[in-house]
């Protein structure tokens, strides 16, 4: 069948391209990070001006910077200390679903790639954010502990809980595949997957 091709078309394209795609992203981890790493710094900062002195890339990673020292494993207050106390995140458990969703988007056969390419990657870009302002504030909790919780706006922990959660292990797996099915809804691939009949070449495309 027509359909069972376009699936057999799709799986031998995934996974040639599924190497490559990784292989670039993570060449370029660092660089894909650092848009949604300075937006967070300014979103942090002025939230929790008493707690966050800023978050900076550093490589491939994000150095999330406090406004408190360390002595001997412990937030101190920065005179007491020589260190200033920071904890390392790594966006990368984000920005992989860029190379996730470029390989499902290259591996469909339809009629614009580029386009709709770009498209879905302006769309991830605000998920890769939250999802990084999710980092931040488990880091924040965790490390912390009452020193940031008792802080005025402060989410709940729960509240924090749930938002990484989501953010980190839930939308950078299920976002691309969600985007792809819908920007691929016209095309042989889904349509046959779907059941429904092809497209006649009339048809609008919504």
């Amino acid at each position: 069948m027509q359909r069972d091709n376009n699936f057999r078309q799709f799986l031998l394209f995934a996974f040639a391209l599924i190497v490559p795609c990784f292989a670039l992203w993570t060449l370029a981890a660092g660089p894909l990070s650092m848009p949604a790493v300075g937006l967070a710094d300014m979103i942090l900062r002025a939230w929790f001006p008493e707690i966050v002195d800023g978050l900076v890339s550093r490589g491939m990673d994000a150095v999330l910077l406090t406004n408190f020292g360390e002595l001997n494993g412990r937030p101190v207050a920065p005179e007491l200390s020589e260190y200033q106390l920071g904890f390392v995140i790594n966006p990368g458990v984000l920005t992989y679903s860029l190379p996730f969703y470029a390989t499902l988007h290259f591996a469909t056969q339809k009629d614009s790639y580029l386009a709709d390419f770009i498209t879905g990657a302006i769309i991830l870009f605000p998920l890769v954010l939250l999802g990084l302002l999710s980092l931040c504030l488990k880091e924040l909790m965790v490390n912390l502990g009452g020193l940031f919780m008792e802080t005025a706006r402060v989410p709940n922990g729960t509240f924090i809980a749930l938002f990484y959660q989501l953010n980190v292990l839930i939308v950078p797996t299920v976002a691309p595949i969600l985007l792809w099915a819908w920007q691929s809804r016209d095309t042989a691939l889904l349509r046959g997957l779907l059941n429904l009949p092809p497209r006649s070449d009339g048809e609008e495309v919504a």
